[in-house]
C-alpha cells in the first residue's frame, strides 16, 4: 500500500515538473520572437530614416534594397518590405 501511493506521487511530481518545464520553454520561445520582432522594427524605423536624411540631403539612394528591406515609395510614402511584412511611414509637412 506504502508503495503505491509513492508510486503515485513521484507520477504526479514528474507530471507538475514536466508542466513547469514547458511552461518555461513556451515563455523562453515567446520572448526570442518578441525580440526579433523588436530588432527588426527598429531596423525599419532606422531605415526610413536613413531614407528621410537622403532625401532631404537630395543624395541618390543607389540600391533599392536598403539594410535588407525592399524600398517602395508611394505618394508621400515609404513602405519597406520585408520577408511579407510591410512597413510604412507617411511623410508629413514639406521640406524646410
Amino acid at each position: 500500500m506504502k508503495r503505491g501511493f509513492l508510486l503515485l506521487d513521484a507520477v504526479v511530481g514528474m507530471c507538475i515538473l514536466c508542466t513547469v518545464v514547458g511552461i518555461a520553454f513556451s515563455w523562453v520561445k515567446n520572448q526570442r520572437k518578441i525580440v526579433e520582432r523588436l530588432y527588426i522594427t527598429d531596423l525599419a524605423h532606422r531605415t526610413v530614416v536613413n531614407v528621410l536624411v537622403r532625401n532631404l540631403t537630395s543624395s541618390k539612394i543607389d540600391k533599392e534594397i536598403l539594410n535588407g528591406f525592399e524600398l517602395v515609395r508611394n505618394d508621400g510614402k515609404i513602405v519597406l518590405k520585408f520577408n511579407n511584412q510591410l512597413f510604412q511611414y507617411e511623410v508629413e509637412g514639406g521640406q524646410r
